[in-house]
């Protein structure tokens, strides 16, 4: 009988382990992250408080504050590969006013290099461009 409780304890053990890891799939990426700076190759750098990334198991929204007070929300989807982050916002999104100034992602995509990830922090390259961003 103690051996029947043990077996049932271990597999109500692994089910509950399977399930937390399951639970936060992309780690410390989902979070909302507030952007810092760009970096550019050159060495410049382009300060940013007004943008905002949200991750959550594979739906990506970006909040950007604009100038006149109002806010412009991006709507998408992301996967991971590896470093690679691939974004792929919906076509409603690229066809919103503001899109080009503040996204302006060619066919409304982007494949980003995770350079830094940690539960404070996120680093993303593209082309030569870091994009550096706080936990929110």
């Amino acid at each position: 009988m103690k051996i029947r409780k043990r077996k049932i304890f271990l597999i109500i053990g692994l089910v509950m382990l399977v399930l937390a890891a399951c639970s936060n799939v992309d780690g410390d990426l989902d979070n909302k992250w507030q952007l810092r700076q760009y970096q550019y190759a050159d060495g410049s750098i382009e300060r940013q408080d007004s943008i905002f990334y949200n991750f959550q198991k594979g739906s990506f929204s970006a909040i950007c504050l604009l100038k006149n007070g109002s806010y412009q929300m991006f709507f998408g989807n992301y996967s991971l590969k590896g470093d690679k982050i691939s974004i792929i916002l919906l076509p409603e999104s690229v066809e919103y006013e503001n899109y080009a100034f503040y996204m302006g992602w060619e066919n409304g995509e982007r494949t980003f290099t995770i350079e830094e990830l940690s539960s404070s922090s996120l680093r993303l390259e593209h082309e030569g461009v870091r994009s550096i961003f706080r936990k929110y």
